[in-house]
């Protein structure tokens, strides 16, 4: 009798646990915009309402996990132990986004240069301890793409003693791709990505309409935009001096450096906003351009296919790419 009533009870726990596993995984969004911190900045996911919980639960996991593969500063990761080695053999995942931002360099000659992290860390202003550095502190940091050098074969990456690579001008744009072949592998056909800037807009809205994505005013306050970009499936990526900066002696230095000088861009443009299906592109795109200039960065843009620009010079004149696809709308 008593043998019956314990296999009663087991059978009774089995199924409450059963129930309990059940329910968690069937747990839905509701369609407002979910965020947590990581690469720096506040990533929001924004998914239909009704789909499962645990594709925004595995969009955070990845990016987490991407952050931890790519962080200059966090001991365990890919990048601090090839800075700290200067060659490592690397996961295939490392080696092919170094190879893109090596690619990228090429493409803009040197305007995104993945090895400037040495410049980055001399500048610090990412960090509560900014400062400027002296011109011979600067010079004596290697900072050419050229002297990356990547053996495919064994996936060996080395660099040169006095150089270090920093990536934060492209994991961004690399962790939003990730959450859209997440979202792609799970059947969600609509919703957004915003990684601090970095907005993917995946189809489009479920009666049909584009997203509208705002656009950085930065000349306003934070949060108000100059214009409005009616889009699906693309993604839009801004770079702008206005982000991060820090003043020291009256004098205002910005976050985005140039790698050939070493000191802050001395762009005629407040902001380099680049759109197209590849956010890992458009995230190096977006620091090449704004380091380039308004000339020579529109001339890049045009001068590729299935990416499109929206610029916005310090006079406040606003540049679109030749043949702008987008609809828009100005906000005055």
């Amino acid at each position: 009798m008593s043998g019956t009533r314990r296999i009663h009870r087991a059978g009774i726990l089995l199924l409450l646990c059963t129930l309990l596993l059940v329910t968690g995984c069937d747990r839905k969004t509701n369609g407002e915009r979910q965020s947590f911190l990581s690469l720096g900045t506040v990533c929001a996911v924004t998914l239909p309402a009704g789909t499962s919980q645990s594709v925004y639960d595995e969009i955070k996991q990845e990016i987490l996990r991407i952050n931890d593969v790519f962080s200059r500063t966090a001991e365990g990761s890919e990048l601090y132990a090839l800075n700290r080695d200067k060659t490592i053999i690397a996961s295939e995942e490392f080696y092919a986004l170094v190879e893109k931002a090596v690619s990228m360099a090429k493409l803009s000659d040197g305007a995104f240069d993945p090895a400037i992290g040495g410049i980055t860390a001399l500048w610090n202003i990412a960090t509560d301890h900014p400062r400027v550095p002296s011109q011979e502190e600067i010079d004596q940091v290697d900072r050419s793409w050229q002297e990356i050098v990547m053996d495919p074969a064994k996936r060996r990456i080395t660099i040169p003693k006095n150089m270090d690579v920093d990536l934060g001008g492209i994991a961004k744009g690399y962790a939003a791709d990730r959450a859209h072949e997440i979202m792609e592998k799970r059947g969600v056909v609509r919703g957004i990505i915003n990684l601090g800037g970095n907005v993917y807009a995946i189809g489009s809205k479920e009666n049909g309409d584009l997203w509208k994505i705002g656009l950085r005013d930065p000349n306003g306050e934070e949060g108000s935009v100059f214009i409005v970009v009616h889009l699906a499936d693309r993604a839009v990526v801004t770079s702008g001096g206005y982000e991060r900066f820090f003043v020291q002696d009256g004098k205002t230095y910005q976050h985005i450096l140039d790698p050939k000088t070493g000191w802050p861009a001395e762009s005629d443009l407040l902001s380099s906003s680049i759109i197209g299906t590849d956010s890992t592109v458009c995230d190096a795109l977006s620091t090449a351009v704004y380091v380039l200039g308004s000339e020579k960065g529109l001339a890049l843009i045009n001068s590729l296919d299935g990416f499109d620009c929206v610029l916005m010079k310090t006079d406040g004149t606003i540049l679109f790419s030749d043949n702008f696809p987008y609809t828009t709308n100005y906000l005055t």
